[in-house]
């Protein structure tokens, strides 16, 4: 085997990144809200950028002056309450001021209330809270129980099987044999399972139907009806309305901020004799040609966006079609000249205000499904509706299966597998024809 050493010459072709470029990619993944905090960042980092914010140009001026005129009521109460529920920990706590506690008592419920999780179920085992707090173990389970006689109903249960049967104990129309079935046959009974019940309890499946209905008016997830996160409100980043025929795409950061050069102080700075001082003024001055010519870049795509997909979405953006057109990312990126990815940076995070309310951008991207001609001329949304109306419709006697769907609509000219029809069935949220079964 011979190994030779030597220099040779090789060409090579390599994408090598600039910071700026890195920049100017994170720079379309930005929501209008980020791209106007960045720009803030960047002003407190460069002296000769100037930018002029306007947070709230959202709010027309009239709910602006309508605003403050309740603020300023002296009859305005509304002004007092608070804008968001208290914690779930603090909402407890609040009904624990009518019971008479010792001190260990005490010190045990909110030990326990603190080891609630968000939807209100105990995340700590009895023996190993008292093991922690060094108190025995019977005055953990009553501090339990208390906490599981307090609002809303299903508060403090270690599963969901607990949750329920805390629920049905309050309900005054619970049948007592409904206790028993879910504390015995829990899983038969969510599994619809029912043969098995009727035949060891006496109970007709007309009658295990009925209390079935009764326990999906139950809550799951008790904690979750007190939250102490405010309410999170969408801003648009791309507002489209039609007038007199004419589609006006307005990119909501233009209201946000305008940038600025301040072009006195560049030529002061750039008079002084410092060869460093003004190295530093051109790289800054620079830096704000470029963040200029990155934001009209991403302005310009985003518009050039928009009209590609009000083109070829309109019926469905004006509301006279329920249903996308199939259309991909790769679809408007080779409408508008750029790479998909673009297309998936662009639409990231971002909602649009459009004349059938603010979606989000990635909804408007669907794929298609194969009609009987071979084409891509159903959108996947489209099927799911389909199916949607299919079991809407069914005997719930007698539910379809997932391949009776497949059939169905093949019937109708959509060609899908049963494994997809599966899919968008969970996707939707829609149990399998097992659990839909009705006996009533």
């Amino acid at each position: 085997m011979n190994i030779e050493y030597g220099m040779f010459q090789q060409q090579a072709l390599k994408l090598n990144m600039s910071q700026e470029l890195v920049q100017a990619i994170s720079l379309l993944q930005y929501t209008s809200m980020e791209l106007a905090g960045f720009v803030e960042q960047i002003a407190t980092e460069n002296p000769l950028l100037e930018v002029e914010m306007n947070y709230y140009s959202t709010f027309s001026q009239k709910s602006l002056k309508k605003r403050k005129k309740q603020s300023a009521s002296a009859g305005n109460f509304e002004a007092f309450i608070p804008d968001h529920l208290p914690s779930l920990s603090n909402y407890l706590q609040d009904q624990l001021l009518t019971k008479n506690l010792t001190s260990a008592e005490k010190n045990y419920v909110t030990f326990l209330i603190n080891n609630l999780n968000d939807n209100g179920y105990l995340e700590i085992d009895i023996d190993e809270a008292s093991r922690i707090l060094n108190l025995p173990r019977e005055i953990g389970e009553k501090a339990l129980n208390i906490i599981q006689s307090l609002e809303p109903a299903g508060i403090g249960a270690r599963n969901l099987q607990e949750c329920i049967i805390l629920q049905l104990r309050r309900n005054e129309n619970a049948d007592p044999r409904l206790i028993e079935i879910v504390e015995h046959y829990f899983d038969d009974f969510a599994y619809k399972k029912w043969k098995k019940i009727e035949k060891e309890l006496n109970i007709s499946l007309n009658e295990i139907q009925r209390l079935f209905d009764l326990i999906q008016t139950l809550e799951p997830r008790p904690g979750a009806l007190i939250s102490n996160e405010r309410t999170e409100y969408v801003i648009p980043d791309i507002i489209i309305e039609k007038k007199e025929d004419i589609w006006h795409i307005h990119v909501a950061e233009d209201s946000y901020f305008h940038i600025n050069i301040n072009e006195g102080y560049y030529h002061e700075l750039m008079q002084q004799p410092e060869p460093m001082v003004k190295s530093y003024v051109k790289e800054k001055y620079q830096q704000i040609q470029w963040l200029k010519q990155s934001i009209e870049q991403r302005k310009t795509t985003m518009i050039n966006m928009m009209r590609a997909i009000i083109e070829m979405q309109e019926p469905y953006l004006l509301g006279s079609k329920k249903e996308l057109k199939p259309m991909t990312m790769n679809n408007v990126a080779e409408k508008i000249g750029v790479h998909e990815s673009t297309i998936s940076r662009i639409a990231k995070n971002k909602y649009a205000r459009t004349p059938i309310g603010t979606i989000p951008l990635r909804k408007l991207f669907t794929t298609g499904a194969k009609t009987a001609t071979g084409n891509d001329a159903i959108s996947t949304e489209q099927v799911k509706n389909e199916i949607r109306d299919m079991i809407d419709q069914e005997n719930k006697k007698s539910p379809y299966s997932d391949q009776e769907i497949v059939k169905l609509l093949e019937k109708k000219g959509i060609r899908v597998s049963r494994r997809t029809v599966t899919k968008y069935r969970e996707q939707l949220k829609i149990p399998s024809s097992i659990k839909r079964k009705r006996y009533n």
